[in-house]
């Protein structure tokens, strides 16, 4: 890698590949795949598997929580709620929260990716899963028709990006044009919903101290816990949140 460590590696729950990346990356952040750990921890669910609220709140605890406050807080209220406290494998999982806990991992950049994405992007694709008895044969035309399918939907995305700006609910002027012009259709509909979500959003300054300014930014329509404090320095044009995202991607 050209000398360089990685900023953050994904893996599965292998104790021996801990060890390894502590030893040769030590630097580097490892977390865990979530789409592995998620297919571990039903296995270990129990009869709460048929439970969709508990399944819900685990979910949340792993990447659905604001802040770190919010995470324990509802970490420890699904153990109490569902009497974990003395389960082994919920206890050595709070230990390690550091590696798959998204909340908590803010501050190294991982593409804004959870690794699980590259998983099930991967399966959905190829719109195959194999079993014992697959031939190589089979397997080999079923790649072919996949690849070619990719080809064919590229080209007509690239054809349609190039002829046409797309459709708006905004009217397109300013920045919307300017995203649409240069942003593939599948990344102007990306930034289309954030400009949205910000339309949303009421800014109040929260105080001044020299040359920063802080403002508090929430969206009218959201809980107080999901507001996020903004600083501004105009002397350098330098600008950070406390939700962290522009760290992390």
């Amino acid at each position: 890698m050209g000398g360089k460590a990685p900023i953050t590696i994904f893996t599965d729950q292998d104790q021996a590949m801990a060890n390894a990346i502590e030893q040769v990356f030590p630097n580097t952040r490892h977390r865990l795949c979530l789409w592995h750990l998620q297919k571990n921890a039903v296995s270990r669910f129990g009869d709460l598997k048929a439970d969709n609220t508990f399944k819900d709140t685990f979910r949340k605890c792993l990447y659905r929580c604001y802040n770190e406050e919010e995470f324990e807080t509802t970490w420890f209220d699904m153990i109490t709620k569902y009497n974990l406290q003395d389960h082994d494998w919920f206890t050595n999982l709070y230990t390690i929260k550091e590696k798959w806990c998204t909340t908590l991992n803010k501050d190294f950049f991982s593409a804004g990716i959870l690794s699980s994405q590259r998983s099930e992007i991967t399966n959905n694709a190829i719109g195959f899963k194999g079993n014992k008895s697959t031939s190589l044969t089979e397997f080999f035309h079923i790649f072919g028709a996949t690849m070619d399918r990719w080809r064919y939907q590229e080209d007509q995305n690239e054809y349609d990006c190039g002829n046409a700006l797309p459709k708006s609910d905004f009217p397109m002027v300013g920045m919307i044009k300017h995203a649409a012009n240069v942003y593939t259709l599948t990344l102007f509909r990306d930034f289309e919903k954030e400009f949205k979500y910000a339309m949303g959003c009421i800014s109040n300054v929260n105080y001044i101290n020299g040359n920063f300014f802080g403002y508090k930014v929430q969206h009218e329509s959201w809980p107080e816990h999901t507001a996020h404090y903004v600083a501004f320095d105009p002397t350098t044009n330098s600008i950070k949140c406390t939700c962290r995202n522009f760290e992390e991607s």
